[in-house]
């Protein structure tokens, strides 16, 4: 990390509580940030600290994540931008401890890794393997190689350059079912070369609440598929098949949709090879469907 350098942090928010906690630890990082961008995409009221740091910025209204990124990402004036989610928080050190992992250059995305805490009261670190500063995203994602594994490269653990995310702008993702990993997936592909470097220790209290996971009961598993028959059609059969059996399937299950699931199942059979775990977590899905058909009666 060259000391010219300046961190911007972006955190989107739709005025949730929480907003406060997680500017509070942006701002009192060990390495502090030049400036934190929030970037308001509902209406509400904003309950902040007072810093000459925070700079408001508002959407046109309902833009979803990947636009709010990508509208702080213009308004932010660092050269290097940090992403934190509005009910998400960092540890003090969480900069510092990245931002010294950096290798030289402009072209590097760090993340690190995280807590996970559940509404229930328990907490898990993950993810039980770091990504190799190399190898495929898509595959680091969705190939499903060990349970509760929690391979996943969260919002608020990346950092990067901006001025990788003016070769590759945030609004590619936009209206993508995984924006983040869609963005990722774009900068390899327009930067093969750009490594993902994900610190070991657990930097990032991730909070896994009814407020912050999607629930909406609506099966979107033909959405699924159709992510990743486009974005990862250059990646495994086996990444494709236990894509679709994971988050096809889960979309459809958790919607209590047994056409859903089943429609999940043969696209990961047409479109890639599933694995055994995979196949395994889907007639786990497909048992569940049919208690939960065989309880409505």
């Amino acid at each position: 990390m060259t000391p010219e350098m300046t961190v911007s942090v972006v955190i989107p928010t739709i005025c949730r509580e929480s907003l406060r906690t997680a500017v509070e630890s942006a701002l009192n990082q060990t390495r502090p940030p030049a400036e934190v961008v929030v970037v308001v995409d509902a209406p509400g009221e904003l309950h902040l600290p007072s810093s000459p740091a925070i700079n408001v910025v508002r959407t046109p209204g309902r833009v979803g994540p990947s636009m709010a990124k990508h509208i702080g990402v213009e308004a932010a004036s660092g050269n290097v931008i940090a992403l934190l989610d509005d009910d998400d928080v960092w540890l003090p050190d969480k900069l510092e401890k990245q931002l010294a992992a950096a290798p030289p250059g402009d072209e590097w995305i760090l993340s690190s890794r995280f807590t996970i805490h559940s509404d229930d009261g328990t907490s898990t670190v993950g993810p039980k393997t770091v990504i190799t500063p190399h190898e495929s995203v898509a595959a680091y994602l969705y190939e499903f190689r060990a349970k509760r594994s929690f391979s996943m490269l969260p919002t608020p653990t990346l950092v990067f350059p901006r001025s990788l995310a003016d070769t590759v702008p945030w609004s590619v993702a936009a209206g993508a079912i995984h924006d983040d990993p869609t963005w990722l997936i774009e900068v390899r592909r327009a930067r093969p070369q750009v490594p993902i470097i994900q610190v070991p220790e657990p930097l990032v209290d991730v909070m896994w609440t009814p407020a912050s996971l999607s629930r909406s009961g609506v099966d979107r598993s033909k959405v699924y598929i159709a992510w990743g028959v486009k974005e990862l059609a250059d990646e495994s059969p086996r990444v494709r098949g236990d894509y679709m059996l994971t988050s096809g399937v889960g979309s459809a299950l958790g919607a209590g949709s047994p056409r859903g699931v089943a429609r999940a199942i043969m696209a990961g059979v047409r479109y890639g090879r599933p694995g055994p775990l995979a196949w395994a977590s889907a007639a786990k899905s497909v048992l569940k469907v049919g208690v939960g058909r065989m309880k409505a009666r």
